[in-house]
């Protein structure tokens, strides 16, 4: 429980962290990304352990602690960025001079963040 409320004291510090991978268009979508909002960690990759990981740049960064089926209170722009945490699927193909390409199939999702709501 300490853990989740470590995370909670540190809400607005972790709502101020940088937003990675695709930027937000305009001041609606930003304030959208940053709404904090109750999540659900699924480990995809190696089910049953944690993920540990840390976010943001050298002046402002947090470290993570997210646990298998565990609960936690994070803006939007964090789920997502798990959500897109993913790992390539290659597929060898001859291509007809004896040498073998390398074509990318599909990518596999390595963590699933569900949104849980109040009953």
């Amino acid at each position: 429980m300490s853990r989740l409320q470590s995370i909670e004291e540190n809400i607005e510090r972790i709502k101020n962290l940088p937003i990675t991978g695709r930027q937000p268009e305009n001041e609606k979508e930003e304030k959208f990304l940053r709404e904090v909002c109750e999540y659900e960690f699924h480990n995809l990759e190696e089910p049953g352990l944690s993920h540990k990981w840390t976010m943001g740049n050298t002046k402002n960064n947090f470290t993570f602690n997210f646990f298998h089926g565990g609960k936690y209170r994070v803006p939007r722009f964090v789920a997502r960025h798990l959500e897109d945490c993913t790992t390539p699927i290659w597929k060898w193909l001859p291509d007809g001079t004896g040498r073998m390409d390398k074509q990318l199939v599909s990518q596999k999702s390595r963590f699933q963040m569900k949104q849980t709501f109040a009953a």
